[in-house]
């Protein structure tokens, strides 16, 4: 382990008191050690939840602007824990003005107008990915264009960061004016290829929601909330079991992940959500269809007008996107993306990572990750700000 990785670990563990995470001063204070300023922005949804965005903004104004979304049981925290090659300072050493979103109920965006996360639990996490691409996204790129002057913005997403977009711009058809182009690294959408995990969610979240009542997982009593920030998976014999108690017992030593990052990715991953994000997926996961959470017939003809919730519609979605899938990833398959891909009707195209056995959170920490995917992504936003340029 290097000097300055050490350096960084003992400056994670030492801010983690009685084993509470200090977590707006980490995330803040790790984009500052790397010599990049750095904003924090309070935007309200008109649903009343209240999100955080950290913002790293570019000296050399007026530059392009970034939106980062993070996957389920993410938040900002992972798009910079790999250190230097990680996007948000890539791009923004490309001249991208960057800004990273945090979705409602994770652990920066835990607040509400008038609901309290802990006391009305039942409502305050009554939400699920659904919101996350009505609510939330349009309040975040519409803050971000406000306070930076811009008439659109660019979009990468991971995951449920993936699925959040689709929702958004196959909803909102206003929405779609207000990206440039979007890159969805392992956007969930499909799941074509059912392994023992999947359908092992569906038993444990059933798709049958009928008098269920979401809340916040991780639960605040879970093992590795508190345990795992306190620095044993700093260990080496212990590395590989702190990751796979947390993703879905992969193999760490199959992935192209630096062991020596599980330590400060214990201390960030997982973040909290609702349950209903997980019984939506298995919603999906069941059905095969890419469609509204269902509430069951009464509640569906209140809520929709239809006695079964509607399909999003894909063919609406105008945005050019690039589509990512690695051949490791057993959650957004190859079959998966190709799925979603084939109903798509905007400029798109679907790039397969050039690794084998690439996998779900291999997009977040691969030590590779720059050259299979960031350089792609940049060079794919490039061709619209040139475009942009010769149009002014």
């Amino acid at each position: 382990m290097n000097t300055d990785f050490k350096a960084e670990v003992t400056f994670f563990i030492s801010i983690t008191v009685n084993g509470t995470f200090l977590n707006n001063f980490r995330n803040t204070q790790l984009i500052k050690r790397r010599n990049y300023p750095v904003e924090e922005h309070q935007i309200d949804t008109s649903d009343g939840y209240v999100l955080k965005s950290f913002r790293i903004p570019n000296p050399n104004q007026p530059g392009e602007v970034a939106l980062i979304v993070h996957g389920l049981a993410s938040s900002a925290d992972d798009w910079i824990t790999v250190g230097d090659s990680a996007l948000p300072y890539y791009l923004n050493d490309n001249g991208f003005d960057v800004w990273l979103f945090n979705a409602r109920g994770t652990r920066h965006s835990r607040k509400h107008r008038k609901l309290d996360p802990d006391k009305d639990a039942s409502t305050f996490w009554n939400f699920s990915w659904d919101e996350i691409g009505l609510y939330d996204l349009p309040a975040t790129i519409n803050y971000i264009l406000k306070i930076t002057g811009k008439d659109k913005l660019y979009y990468v997403g991971h995951s449920q960061g993936g699925t959040s977009c689709l929702v958004l711009l196959s909803s909102i058809d206003e929405m779609n004016g207000k990206l440039t182009a979007a890159a969805l690294l392992a956007p969930a959408a499909y799941f074509e290829d059912q392994t023992v995990l999947l359908k092992l969610s569906i038993i444990l979240y059933s798709p049958n929601t009928h008098n269920t009542i979401f809340s916040e997982f991780p639960p605040k009593t879970i093992f590795f909330s508190n345990d795992l920030s306190k620095g044993f998976c700093s260990l080496p014999g212990i590395r590989i079991f702190c990751y796979n108690s947390i993703y879905f017992g992969n193999q760490l030593d199959q992935h192209p992940i630096d062991q020596k990052l599980i330590p400060v990715i214990v201390q960030h991953a997982p973040s909290t959500f609702s349950t209903k994000q997980i019984h939506h997926y298995t919603q999906i996961m069941e059905s095969r269809e890419f469609k509204r959470f269902n509430y069951g017939r009464r509640e569906n003809l209140r809520k929709y007008g239809t006695p079964k919730p509607p399909m999003y519609n894909l063919s609406n979605i105008k945005v050019p996107m690039l589509l990512f899938y690695g051949s490791g990833d057993f959650l957004a398959s190859p079959m998966s993306v190709k799925r979603l891909a084939t109903e798509l009707k905007n400029d798109h195209e679907v790039i397969r990572v050039d690794f084998d056995g690439f996998d779900h959170v291999d997009f977040l920490w691969a030590r590779n990750v720059k050259g299979l995917i960031y350089v792609k992504i940049l060079n794919f936003f490039k061709k619209f700000v040139s475009k942009n340029g010769q149009d002014d």
